[in-house]
């Protein structure tokens, strides 16, 4: 009995999302042509934008690595000024 209510839930379901998707391209604005170039454009900006992104947060985690060597390459200097200067005394 509840497998008969699952299927038919999901039946329905299924019947549901075909008949919204005809009726999106029967009642479509813009011709076939149109709406695939709208769509191609759409997808190749987000693929644009995401590049565009990746580089930034590339640049920003290249300065982020320069800046923690700066730090540790002064910490080390000041390390071993400090061990000369007791070893020195």
């Amino acid at each position: 009995m509840r497998h008969s209510n699952w299927s038919n839930k999901y039946t329905t379901f299924a019947v549901g999302i075909g008949v919204g998707a005809l009726l999106a391209l029967l009642f479509a604005p813009a011709s076939g042509e149109e709406t695939r170039d709208y769509i191609s454009n759409g997808v190749k900006k987000g693929i644009d934008d995401a590049a565009s992104t990746g580089r930034r947060w590339k640049r920003r985690a290249q300065e982020t690595v320069d800046d923690v060597k700066s730090t540790v390459a002064g910490a080390v200097e000041a390390g071993q000024e400090a061990y000369r200067s007791v070893r020195d005394a």
